[in-house]
């Protein structure tokens, strides 16, 4: 009677070993299962608050930057921000104020990424201005087009750096005021001979005149700009002008104030140094320029070679003939309605 007791018993045995088995592979599948779980939520809620910061701190830095580099053009409030994995694509929309008139101007697509991730989103390309022949140009043997905005076809402001050599091409638009109609609203970058202070520019400046942004000398080294004539083969080329999106920094008047302050330009320097954000190489650079080796910089180290202005085109033909004026380049026209 023993063996088959002995036999039965096994079988007791190993089928209770295999439910336990059993019960230990459902309880470690399991435990397998939530651990993964948890893991994945926290990397992708860690993903989510890295993500969400890279992309505050991008917006911080181009409303930053745009407040010194971005001539009478502001950021709109609303903005599309594309997200995939630890990197992103931010949609600005840009515009300017013609007095009073705002005017839609260009679309920014900024990349973002969580450092030492690469880019899982992300755009290219892009054009920052268009061009088109002018006729009258060529036949005055100038050696640039026209640059145009390539989203509204509005023409792109244009700077000329007081004592480089363009070859005498220096463009000067203000007698084209005469052939507007009297009420049209214009905005126009104007050159200076040399540059002056901040109290000058304001004094010198006709009644009527509405300076909206002031251009700042911020060029350390002519030949990293472009500004000096160069040799090739037996032609000389001659530096161009600068438009609005290349090495062009100022302080102006913003849409929740209307007193320009140069103290700001220093100021928003100085933090966009200190923050070492996006932008940090070109502020540190702008810094050490101003300050001259100085501890740091002071309203008078900022040097007005220029000035961005809006009005009527009959108001602005109040500037033709001013002596400090080298060159004027019409930017945005808009009727008033």
């Amino acid at each position: 009677m023993t063996a088959p007791w002995e036999a039965e018993e096994d079988q007791d045995l190993v089928q209770t070993i295999k439910q336990a088995k059993r019960r230990t592979l459902i309880r470690n599948i399991l435990i397998s299962l939530v651990v993964s779980l948890a893991t994945l939520t926290a990397i992708f809620i860690g993903a989510a608050h890295l993500i969400d910061y890279e992309s505050r701190e991008t917006m911080f830095d181009e409303y930053g930057y745009m407040s010194i580099s971005s001539p009478n053009e502001y950021l709109e409030h609303g903005f599309k921000d594309r997200r995939g994995f630890l990197s992103g694509v931010l949609e600005l929309d840009t515009y300017k104020i013609v007095e009073g008139v705002p005017i839609p101007w260009r679309e920014k697509w900024i990349n973002y990424h969580v450092p030492g991730f690469p880019f899982t989103t992300g755009v290219h390309g892009g054009t920052t201005s268009l061009e088109a022949n002018d006729p009258a140009l060529k036949a005055q043997g100038y050696e640039y087009n026209r640059k145009y905005n390539p989203d509204n076809g509005q023409r792109e402001l244009l700077f000329y750096v007081p004592g480089a050599d363009y070859n005498g091409k220096v463009l000067n638009e203000i007698p084209a005021l005469r052939q507007m109609e009297s009420g049209k609203l214009v905005e126009m970058a104007l050159s200076f001979d040399k540059g002056y202070s901040f109290a000058e520019v304001k004094a010198m400046l006709p009644a009527g005149v509405r300076p909206v942004w002031y251009w700042v000398d911020t060029y350390d080294d002519w030949k990293d700009f472009g500004l000096e004539p160069r040799k090739d083969g037996d032609v000389t080329v001659y530096p161009q002008p600068l438009i609005s999106t290349y090495n062009v920094y100022g302080f102006g008047v913003r849409p929740d104030s209307d007193k320009p302050d140069p103290e700001d330009f220093i100021g928003s320097v100085k933090f966009g140094q200190e923050k070492k954000g996006t932008y940090y190489s070109e502020y540190r650079r702008i810094y050490n320029y101003l300050k001259k080796g100085k501890a740091e910089p002071d309203i008078g180290d900022i040097r007005i070679l220029g000035v961005v202005v809006t009005g009527t085109a009959k108001t602005l033909q109040i500037l033709d003939g001013q002596s400090y004026i080298r060159g004027a380049a019409l930017g945005a026209v808009v009727d008033r309605y």
